[in-house]
């Protein structure tokens, strides 16, 4: 098993670098056209997915120090940080579970106290109840 680990390596390491190639865009490709870097990889092993992984890495390198960094946008960049966003989602929401913002309520004006009674007049009594009559359950013994 062990000697066929070099075997292994060379080969699990030409195919990633092989299909690498292959993905990268025409203007990607650092020094030499894709065809060649091709058969390189695959006519010379270790040495030339070596060499590829490493160019691709040194060029992707370059590149990315070129670019400039993006300007500051005016916008919110967060959904949650954008007032136009927060003021669309009253719509969906659920009234039963917002709070609600205290309205602008006047004071109830109070209604008017009765007159007190004058201390010369007297209570009104209470009305008698009519006088009961016997019921059927009753035979009229009194």
């Amino acid at each position: 098993m062990v000697r066929f680990l070099p075997f292994l390596i060379s080969l699990a390491l030409s195919v990633y670098a092989l299909f690498s190639c292959i993905q990268t865009p025409d203007e990607d490709v650092p020094h030499l056209p894709k065809l060649v870097w091709i058969v390189l990889i695959v006519f010379v092993p270790f040495i030339g997915p070596i060499v590829w992984l490493l160019m691709l890495r040194t060029q992707l390198g370059r590149r990315d120090r070129a670019v400039r960094p993006p300007k500051p946008s005016t916008r919110p960049v967060a959904p949650d940080d954008d007032p136009d966003f927060l003021k669309s989602l009253d719509r969906y929401r659920d009234p039963r579970t917002t709070a609600k913002p205290p309205q602008d309520r006047t004071p109830p004006e109070p209604e008017p106290e009765a007159e007190p009674d004058p201390p010369d007049r007297k209570p009104k009594p209470k009305p008698k109840a009519e006088d009961e009559t016997p019921s059927e359950s009753d035979d009229g013994k009194a």
